[in-house]
């Protein structure tokens, strides 16, 4: 492993990292623990697609077999769940990688299950590293920060985590811009290099860092139809929480995390209700033509985006 680093008796850190943690010397150490930063990085935006390793067409048949399984009810085969993301490991598929590391990480009950084993968790996301995969940079900053099998180190994660952000991965990206808006004293706090990247991070498909780039445009920027357009582009791949968030704004009497200022709506109320209901029972469902079919009514105050009333929100 001489692509490692070792720090004191406990587990080696990838040593490709070691040219970004001195960045950490003059820039973001405080991604984790919310201390003041010295200087900002140079903001890039940068889409993972983009930076992923191909998947071997063989491998990723073998990890599709495994997802399939994964997703039976009742008791899982877990013995040959593992075996099919072995082999895709065996030739290079970071996402049976993260999928497998992910199983380590928690372990499953089963007859047999799967063992929790921090050790092989690690082994992979070293692995996904080596390979220059966005999100094993991610999981590295996310296990560095908790010291789960590694030296505790909030520096170390932050440096990680700039990486990740630096090769477009939207889950660093929205980590770097709460840091910017909210993780710092408030006199600190910098809104417009925040938004940089959580409008990087809104721009991919993930829904997880959608919804926080919806959240911080109801939050920070007070900008309600962009945080509810950002809500809709996460529904529409298939995130229960956006069309919750959906519905709810719609609704004659919205919670006060569903208010966003909508007149109420009856017809929007039940529709995306409708569809909350349909992704429940096939979490598979996915709503491509959502955001085409059917755009956001203007904001009774706001417009369709409150920096651009007469304009609707563009990615």
């Amino acid at each position: 492993m001489s692509y490692l680093i070792c720090q004191e008796k406990r587990r080696c850190i990838p040593g490709q990292l070691i040219k970004a943690m001195a960045f950490c010397a003059v820039g973001m150490c405080g991604v984790f623990n919310g201390t003041p930063a010295m200087a900002y990085p140079t903001f890039t935006c940068a889409y993972e697609k983009d930076h992923n390793p191909p998947l071997d067409a063989e491998a990723d048949g073998w990890f599709q077999q495994a997802r399939a399984l994964e997703k039976v009810r009742g008791v899982k085969d877990w013995r040959t769940i593992v075996g099919l993301y072995e082999k895709a490991i065996a030739k290079d598929h970071w996402k049976a990688m993260h999928n497998l590391a992910g199983l380590y990480r928690t372990g499953w009950p089963g007859q047999p299950g799967v063992e929790q084993d921090t050790s092989k968790m690690l082994d992979l996301y070293e692995r996904m590293v080596k390979l220059k995969v966005p999100l094993g940079y991610y999981n590295w900053a996310v296990t560095v920060e908790s010291g789960r099998g590694v030296l505790k180190s909030d520096r170390m994660a932050s440096s990680y985590m700039f990486q990740a952000a630096q090769l477009g991965s939207p889950l660093a990206q929205v980590q770097i811009g709460q840091y910017f808006a909210f993780a710092l004293p408030r006199d600190k706090q910098d809104d417009d290099m925040a938004e940089r990247y959580y409008r990087c991070a809104g721009a991919q498909d993930n829904p997880d860092a959608i919804e926080k780039t919806a959240s911080f445009y109801n939050t920070a920027r007070k900008n309600k139809p962009r945080a509810l357009f950002y809500y809709q582009r996460a529904a529409s791949l298939g995130s229960s929480s956006g069309l919750s968030s959906l519905s709810g704004a719609f609704s004659a009497q919205p919670e006060p995390i569903d208010n966003f200022g909508y007149q109420p709506d009856e017809k929007l109320h039940e529709f995306y209700s409708g569809l909350w209901k349909q992704l429940r029972a096939n979490r598979n469902l996915r709503f491509p033509n959502l955001m085409k079919d059917h755009p956001l009514p203007a904001h009774p105050k706001q417009g369709y985006d409150a920096e651009h009333p007469d304009r609707r929100p563009e990615i």
